[in-house]
């Protein structure tokens, strides 16, 4: 006589709770990266929503990352399990939701720190720091190097080299991958004081010398007036107020460089002390990330203008030639070799922390979707002697390669652009379970979430998420600012979408039938919340 088989792939996940505040809040710091984040929105933000006011982008865009922070904090601690959102979702609203809700999210983070933290990292940062290299020793040969990174022919390799080596880290475990945050983060930490302090010291007048002297020793006519003049003449919006852009670039720019703070979530099964440790870090990172960014972005309008700060972003976001991009850490990696070599390798190394922050979580997300047994079972595996899902991390790591490579040869802005509808929803799904969970599944919310917070907290918090993505999907579709964000790639975001739901039902229909032909009960396994 056979037996049956067991709910769940085995009794315990065979993962080991050894994650503390400290893992946590580098974690989140690694992905927020707020210095290099403040580089990046400074550099796209004020083309695609002219007239935007930096500062007041960053402190609304912080009004949704501070929601996401509390219902995140709450539910880890209600549901401490590996896998975040899907596990809390799949129980609320049922495993087709969670299941196209986790390829949303997955797409999100791939298409984002893809194109973020990997392309940008080595066809921007690495770059930058070679061209601020050959300028600052005079030496011409490193600016030869610095074109050649943003060639397929060279920049290419060196990224997918960085992503093996990255997941090769990971499938070492949670040891070693906290060893080396918290080993880079000593770097950061000291590069970011002198990046803030640059900022807070330099002279007004020494940001326009700095840019012309680079330009002309690279063989550019281009000038630090030459840039405004240029974006001027083209009619863009050079400095000022524009409240209707400010608001509407708040939540896709703004909130988007605070995306990813809250992926330790996803490793609330590898966590000790949940709630503490999650709550402290998550608030924390969030906080400190909010106050830097309006800091430094005061201190940059201070430093090189508002006016060229726009123009910049103009001339990079149409496609004038320079011999490279002029991005405020550019502007002070000018300064000396020193500063040069500090500012570039600490921001290639947090990239790439970057890059494993990400692939650990969404391999979690595999991992939980797997020991519910939507996803084939090997992916549940765990390693006895390292204890980490080694083939969840393989398959994340191999679709981030996979992406990149995309960004590499069809295109950075067009590819990006063309699934740029995709963040709305993988970051805005998880807040219509947690919105509805009191009122659909009130037994189970007061056995889990409800034993740490009341409903109405948690239900506001979800609406204010609810609502700033709802401003996400309007700044990017309509044309309230003076420039619509997705343009003519409306047309294949909307596919792009389309196809996700799509490979999310399609996943959890073959689920459902490998389901019933081994004589497992789906409804057993989402009606409880999976073992430790």
């Amino acid at each position: 006589m056979g037996t049956s088989p067991k709910t769940f792939v085995r009794d315990a996940t065979g993962l080991v709770r050894s994650l503390g505040f400290l893992d946590q809040f580098l974690m989140s710091q690694s992905i927020v990266n707020p210095v290099l984040g403040f580089v990046l929105t400074a550099l796209y933000a004020p083309y695609f929503f002219p007239g935007a006011y930096l500062p007041l982008v960053f402190v609304l865009g912080s009004i949704p990352a501070f929601a996401m922070a509390y219902v995140y904090a709450i539910f880890s601690a209600g549901m401490p399990r590996s896998g975040g959102d899907y596990v809390w979702s799949s129980r609320i609203i049922g495993p087709a939701f969670a299941v196209v809700q986790m390829i949303m999210l997955l797409a999100t983070t791939i298409i984002l720190g893809g194109a973020f933290a990997s392309y940008a990292g080595i066809s921007l940062l690495a770059s930058q720091l070679f061209f601020a290299l050959g300028v600052t020793t005079h030496n011409a040969s490193l600016l030869t190097g610095a074109t050649s990174l943003t060639t397929i022919s060279v920049g290419y390799p060196v990224d997918m080299l960085l992503i093996a080596i990255c997941t090769g880290i990971l499938l070492l475990g949670l040891k070693g991958w906290m060893w080396v945050q918290r080993a880079s983060f000593v770097l950061y930490y000291v590069v970011a004081a002198v990046f803030i302090g640059l900022l807070a010291f330099i002279g007004t007048s020494e940001g326009p010398t700095l840019f012309n002297n680079a330009m002309a020793f690279a063989g550019s006519t281009a000038t630090y007036s030459s840039v405004i003049s240029g974006a001027g003449s083209g009619g863009f919006s050079l400095s000022g107020f524009n409240a209707q852009s400010t608001v509407l670039a708040a939540i896709p720019w703004g909130f988007l460089t605070f995306t990813g703070f809250n992926y330790g979530t996803y490793l609330s099964g590898e966590t000790k002390s949940v709630k503490s440790n999650i709550t402290k870090a998550l608030f924390l990172s969030a906080g400190i990330s909010a106050v830097l960014l309006l800091g430094m972005s005061l201190l940059a309008y201070h430093d090189f203008g508002q006016s060229f700060l726009n123009a910049a972003s103009y001339d990079v976001s149409t496609g004038a030639s320079l011999p490279a991009i002029p991005t405020v850490s550019l502007l002070l990696s000018l300064y000396n070799p020193l500063v040069a070599v500090l500012i570039g390798v600490s921001f290639i190394v947090v990239a790439q922390l970057n890059v494993m922050g990400d692939i650990l979580a969404m391999s979690r997300l595999f991992f939980a979707a797997s020991f519910d047994r939507v996803l084939p079972t090997k992916f549940a595996d765990v390693s006895e002697r390292v204890h980490t899902p080694v083939f969840a991390l393989l398959i994340i790591g191999v679709l981030w390669a996979l992406w990149v490579s995309a960004l590499w040869f069809a295109g950075f802005a067009s590819t990006f652009l063309n699934a740029g509808l995709v963040e709305i929803f993988g970051y805005g799904l998880p807040f219509v379970a947690t919105a509805l969970f009191y009122f659909i599944k009130p037994d189970l919310f007061k056995a889990t979430v409800g034993a740490i917070a009341k409903p109405g907290p948690i239900i506001f918090a979800s609406i204010v998420a609810i609502v700033c993505f709802g401003f996400y999907g309007v700044a990017e579709l309509f044309p309230i600012a003076s420039g619509v964000f997705l343009g003519a790639s409306i047309v294949y975001a909307v596919g792009f979408l389309a196809i996700l739901v799509v490979i999310g039902l399609g996943l959890y229909g073959q689920a459902v039938y490998r389901a019933r032909r081994s004589g497992v009960d789906l409804r057993a396994v989402y009606a409880e919340i999976p073992p430790e």
